[in-house]
Order: C-alpha cells, then structure tokens, then sequence
C-alpha cells in the first residue's frame, strides 16, 4: 500500500500537468509482499506512464492495491486489443509510432513482477481502457 501509494503521490505533478487525473485507492492496513520496494515501485511507475503516454488526453488513471496482493493500474483510454495482450510484454515490442520509448516499459514489469513470484496481465477495465493487474504473492505474517 505504502509503495504504491507514494508512486501515485509523486507522478501525481506530472500527470496532472500532462491534463490526467490521477487517484490511489487502497486499504488501510498494509499488504505485506516479500521483495524490493524499488523495483515494484518502478513497475508501478511504469505502468502509470504509460497510462499517461497511451490513454489519451484527459485520461483518469486509477492506481489500486487490493488486500490479496492485486496491484492494479487501470484507465479510461482507449485500452489493449485482446489481440496484442501478450506480445505488448515482449522486449522492444511497441504497438504504436511514438518517437518516445524503447519498447523495454512493459517487459520489464513483467520480469520484476516475476521475480517477485507473482504474475502481470492486461485486460478491459471496467471504464473501457487498460486494466493491468500485478499479482504478488502475500508474505505469512
């Protein structure tokens, strides 16, 4: 919870000067996951971006943490074609022509997110755009 949500405070300036809006929601007791605190915070990090980058001008960008593990980046964009949902984790895959990004964003949530243990996936949020959703795998407390 704590991590996800200082990622959402600090792109907070930035996506709202890119005309985003940006909200976190998550429970108040903390989500214990075993790992790196970075490196999940720049696979959330990457995922907000390119919420920012991909779902268009004045694009809502839900970031939420659920008590089972879920972290889940979702927008109102104009979302992934089923199509296009598992090669977008490839290296240097990139479906559109922006000049911007390598193609490296995506590809490397899913190699932290596996290194955690846990899994990404992309889906259809329920406002129509992107919802990706990393599963982490809870610690025994």
């Amino acid at each position: 919870v704590d991590v996800a949500a200082q990622v959402t405070a600090d792109l907070a300036p930035l996506a709202i000067d890119a005309g985003c809006d940006i909200e976190f929601v998550g429970p108040e007791a903390p989500v214990n996951v075993k790992g790196d605190a970075s490196a999940l915070s720049r696979a959330i990090a990457n995922l907000v971006l390119n919420a920012m980058s991909h779902g268009g001008p004045q694009v809502h960008i839900r970031v939420e943490v659920n008590s089972d593990g879920r972290v889940c980046v979702s927008d109102n964009g104009p979302g992934v074609d089923p199509e296009h949902r598992e090669e977008i984790f490839w290296p240097f895959h990139r479906l559109s022509q922006s000049p911007n990004g390598a193609g490296l964003g995506l590809s490397l949530v899913y190699d932290i997110v596996k290194r955690h243990g846990g899994k990404a996936s992309v889906a259809t949020a329920p406002q129509g755009g992107a919802l990706f959703e990393l599963s982490l795998p809870l610690t025994q407390t």
